[in-house]
């Protein structure tokens, strides 16, 4: 499980904005957001997770995220679309 602290210095997020449900319940798909933050997939990541018939939902076999887990994600999306430093090379 990814540290607390590593997700809060990659995504540059308030203690407010910390993703918790994702977490608790989907630490899989947070360490891969955390993975992928700083790399242009981050933007079409979030957005697949958030589509009815991406991998937030609509499979037959699944029923998608709750609904706290979907406002993480968007959240992220929306903090992932602000502007931010480029990483040091």
């Amino acid at each position: 499980m990814i540290s607390k602290d590593v997700v809060m210095q990659t995504l540059r997020c308030a203690p407010n904005q910390y993703p918790q449900i994702l977490n608790d319940k989907f630490p899989h798909i947070l360490e891969k957001i955390v993975k992928l933050w700083n790399s242009p997939e981050a933007e079409s990541y979030l957005a697949d997770l958030l589509q009815p018939n991406g991998r937030g939902g609509g499979r037959m076999d699944r029923d998608g995220f709750p609904e706290r887990a979907w406002q993480e994600i968007f959240q992220l999306k929306v903090l992932y679309s602000k502007p931010r430093p480029k990483p040091a090379r």
